[in-house]
């Protein structure tokens, strides 16, 4: 009887122990869930600190996470993953001029430098420095894009005139961030709000989350899971040193567009569905931005070798429009128009609906040229 006493008082103590066991690992969960107070930090006020925001140095640990399911495209598998996948990245920014953004993946690491003389590519993989001289105009989106700083002061730059509106706060990697909501004013673009989450003091964005029209829940999701303010260890910045063993090439701006364009250059419209051309980029024509805001199409002109094998895809995967050579992707949010004339397939991705990407479609068939 009085082992039974005892066994008893012990698994008592026990479960005590195992309690506050559990109690203890579950508090990190709880802080990070828990809800943050609001920073009561006025939408304008925050709009105008994370537009100022370029200023503030930091490193940390971000992931996006995209849930537009495009197909790989032909050249552009890396870029249809960033939209549709879970990108992994660690990230040091000292200014403008001085970051640095890896990408990890299983076994693989993709590390791009930017340092006021050229922009340096790492891969781990393929044991292999690149150095990029020269500007880049107009390029292929990259992973260094969608970092929550990075995308936050894309859209709200892009969306300058639409209006914002306050958000709850919320914690983000320690962080009692305050935030607002953009709120489109274009009929056209599929986005229903953008919410951007930020450090109410320096307007660093830690969080951004796109949700589409009809859609209850973001499919386009970018966070800081670890953040650091400060600058970054000045050694962190400096790309690997070509030595013995490590493959080495210098480079011009290496960009799909800017090399079609200088192979085989081709004049886009002025005009496309009543959107005019407001990009003015000198001795680019093969690419043109039509339309202001969310609403905004990229539009790139191929040459057979290049948009042929892009087309079949778009084909196979997508929708064919009535009455022209051309089919589309929508995915809810982004839509990738394929537009075939003559040896020539026009390329065009937006956040817009299909009633849009359609209007395109027969604008950039009866294009002349």
């Amino acid at each position: 009887m009085v082992r039974t006493v005892v066994a008893a008082q012990g698994l008592r103590r026990w479960a005590l122990v195992l309690g506050l066991v559990a109690v203890l690992a579950a508090v990190p969960v709880t802080i990070a869930v828990w809800p943050a107070p609001a920073a009561g930090v006025e939408p304008a006020t925050l709009r105008a600190r994370i537009a100022a925001s370029g200023a503030q140095a930091y490193h940390g640990y971000a992931q996006s996470t995209g849930l537009l399911g495009l197909p790989a495209l032909p050249n552009l598998a890396q870029v249809t993953a960033l939209a549709s996948g879970t990108t992994e990245m660690r990230t040091w920014y000292a200014a403008k001029d001085r970051w640095r953004v890896d990408v990890l993946g299983e076994g693989t690491e993709r590390d791009l430098y930017q340092t006021p003389q050229a922009q340096f590519v790492w891969d781990f993989g393929d044991n292999q420095l690149t150095r990029i001289e020269g500007d880049q105009p107009v390029r292929l989106p990259r992973a260094a894009d969608l970092t929550p700083p990075e995308l936050a002061r894309r859209i709200l730059t892009t969306a300058a005139g639409d209006r914002v509106e306050e958000l709850g706060g919320k914690r983000v990697a320690g962080v009692e961030a305050a935030g607002l909501r953009l709120i489109p004013a274009s009929a056209d673009t599929t986005v229903d709000h953008v919410d951007v989450w930020a450090d109410p003091g320096n307007g660093l964005p830690l969080q951004t989350e796109i949700t589409a029209k009809g859609g209850s829940r973001p499919v386009f999701v970018t966070r800081f899971l670890e953040i650091h303010f400060g600058a970054p260890d000045d050694a962190v910045l400096i790309p690997p040193a070509p030595r013995p063993g490590i493959g080495y090439t210098t480079t011009t701006a290496p960009d799909i567009l800017g090399a079609i364009n200088r192979r085989r250059p081709v004049a886009l419209p002025a005009a496309l569905a009543g959107l005019p051309r407001r990009d003015a980029i000198a001795g680019l024509s093969a690419a043109g931005v039509y339309g202001t805001g969310l609403s905004s199409v990229v539009v790139a002109a191929l040459p057979g070798r290049f948009g042929g094998p892009a087309y079949q895809q778009i084909e196979t995967y997508g929708q064919k429009i009535e009455g022209v050579d051309a089919a589309v992707i929508a995915t809810g949010l982004l839509s990738v128009l394929a537009v075939r004339a003559g040896n020539r397939t026009y390329l065009v991705a937006g956040l817009v609906g299909t009633p849009l990407m359609q209007r395109l479609a027969v604008g950039l068939a009866e294009a002349p040229g």
